[in-house]
């Protein structure tokens, strides 16, 4: 799978609208205000510059991400693609040249509501979970933060909502988006299988469920659908809770490790 081809997968399952996870609901007026109300401060911003590295040569990218406040003191969590990427893993290697390799830097978190960018440095991440903590390297005043301890058990059948958090050009404002839990695998280690998009998943009243993404490296296995169209394994991942909290609990006790590293 060209690499091309593997981040136009992840893009079509990331924005295609899925009809059964708006069934549960007639109504999410409630719910969207609950969400607002108890967690938009905790849902920031996150830019920061991709050196990607083929051949001897360097591009840097200027990206941005989704990212989570999990504590008082600014602690951070974002998905760990957004942090570092080795391309030899997902299917993109070509004989005899060195894979890509992506690393980022210059990290700088937006809080909401100001105008400011806060610069933050990389605590540690996991590529098992494909997650990654960050933290502010100067926090300003009382900073919103979701409990992750206060979660729940994500199962088959459970609605969730992501909550995410606009660019520029729509205000930066809260917005939300429900999901679906479709199923369970113990294959290759326990994971649920989700319709949805990636971030933190809350329950209808606000508790966190788990943390949704894409699992590039299954996706660039799945070598597409062919004439079949089987589309089972066409879903998101999402980290349950307990193991997010978890690995959070362990990362708020590391210094800070230094950008990209």
């Amino acid at each position: 799978m060209t690499l091309v081809r593997l981040i136009a997968l992840a893009a079509l399952l990331t924005v295609a609208p899925h009809a059964s996870a708006t069934d549960a609901f007639d109504d999410y007026r409630e719910v969207y205000r609950d969400l607002v109300q108890q967690h938009s401060d905790a849902i920031v911003t996150m830019k920061f510059v991709m050196s990607v590295t083929n051949s001897g040569n360097e591009q840097r990218i200027e990206d941005r991400t989704q990212a989570v406040m999990v504590s008082a003191d600014g602690l951070l969590v974002v998905p760990e693609r957004a942090v570092s990427v080795d391309f030899s893993k997902l299917g993109a290697a070509t004989p005899g040249q060195a894979s890509p390799v992506a690393k980022s830097s210059e990290f700088r978190v937006r809080l909401a509501d100001t105008e400011d960018w806060l610069p933050a440095d990389l605590v540690t991440r996991d590529a098992e979970l494909g997650l990654a903590w960050l933290r502010l390297r100067d926090p300003v005043g009382k900073l919103g933060f979701v409990d992750l301890a206060q979660g729940i058990q994500a199962e088959p059948g459970m609605v969730f909502f992501s909550l995410l958090r606009t660019s520029d050009e729509w205000g930066g404002v809260p917005v939300f988006r429900p999901g679906l839990v479709l199923g369970e695998t113990r294959s290759p280690t326990y994971r649920l299988m989700v319709d949805g998009v990636p971030g933190i998943a809350f329950s209808h009243d606000g508790k966190p469920m788990g943390y949704v993404d894409i699992d590039l490296g299954a996706l660039s296995r799945q070598g597409g659908t062919g004439l079949g169209l089987d589309m089972a394994d066409m879903a998101l991942r999402m980290t349950p809770i307990d193991k997010v909290a978890a690995a959070t609990a362990q990362a708020a006790k590391l210094p800070v490790a230094g950008a990209g590293d």
